[in-house]
């Protein structure tokens, strides 16, 4: 049987021949999600360089202020590993799965929150250099909810450049997701070294900056996601 069907012209040929190059396979989920662990964790314990341990550690012990900052970073890491899940089309998770993952990692950070500040000792108080100082309530909220949300934003940039070829059909949950673990990451830092002991700031100032670095990656992942579309388009 004669195959009639109409050859392509020679010149597109030549031109698809020219534009073929090698292509590098896109990372594994857990891959992806390791790769980020080491900046998440240097980018986290810069405010513990700047500030140092917070005044009642001793009084909280070594399970709440270290064990669950390590349990609240491992989180973050699993979050970011959905969202990696996210940015490959074929190994996407559950819709069902990703928010029941997303509810648990706020209900545990708040758990971790309560559990600390029943424990710790709570007051208006700063600890400078030894010396204990009244501090007005507003000034905490503003330099914690600044300084975490600001930090926690140079973290999702970072993760923004490692996901800088998503394939994420939902770019701009897959975003929410990586924005959601730079903030978990950088707030299980932050609370080791935050000096001012009361439960209302914590939930309120760092909570407001988990919340700002989950919005930022969202509309970081939403405007990724629809430039590549814009490009997909006029490429075909």
């Amino acid at each position: 049987m004669i195959d009639r069907s109409p050859k392509p012209p020679e010149a597109l040929m030549r031109a698809i021949a020219q534009d073929l190059r090698p292509v590098k396979p896109s990372p594994r989920p857990l891959s992806l999600a390791l790769k980020t662990a080491p900046v998440a964790l240097l980018v986290s314990s810069l405010i513990l360089l700047a500030l140092g341990i917070r005044g009642d550690a001793s009084v909280l012990g070594p399970l709440l202020t270290w064990g669950t900052s390590a349990a609240q970073f491992t989180l973050a890491i699993v979050l970011v590993w959905i969202a990696a899940h996210e940015s490959t089309p074929a190994g996407r998770l559950p819709r069902g799965t990703v928010y029941s993952a997303a509810v648990a990692a706020l209900l545990v950070v708040v758990a971790i929150t309560v559990s600390t500040f029943s424990i710790s000792p709570v007051g208006s108080t700063l600890r400078v250099g030894g010396v204990v100082r009244v501090v007005p309530p507003w000034i905490m909220d503003l330099a914690c909810g600044v300084g975490s949300t600001v930090t926690g934003g140079i973290l999702v940039l970072l993760f923004t450049w490692v996901f800088r070829n998503s394939l994420a059909i939902r770019p701009t949950l897959a975003g929410a997701l990586y924005g959601a673990g730079a903030g978990v990451a950088i707030n299980a830092g932050w609370r080791i070294a935050c000096p001012y002991p009361t439960l209302r700031h914590a939930l309120g100032a760092h909570g407001t900056a988990i919340i700002a670095t989950v919005v930022l990656g969202a509309l970081i992942g939403r405007f990724l996601g629809a430039r590549r579309f814009r490009s997909a388009d006029k490429s075909s």
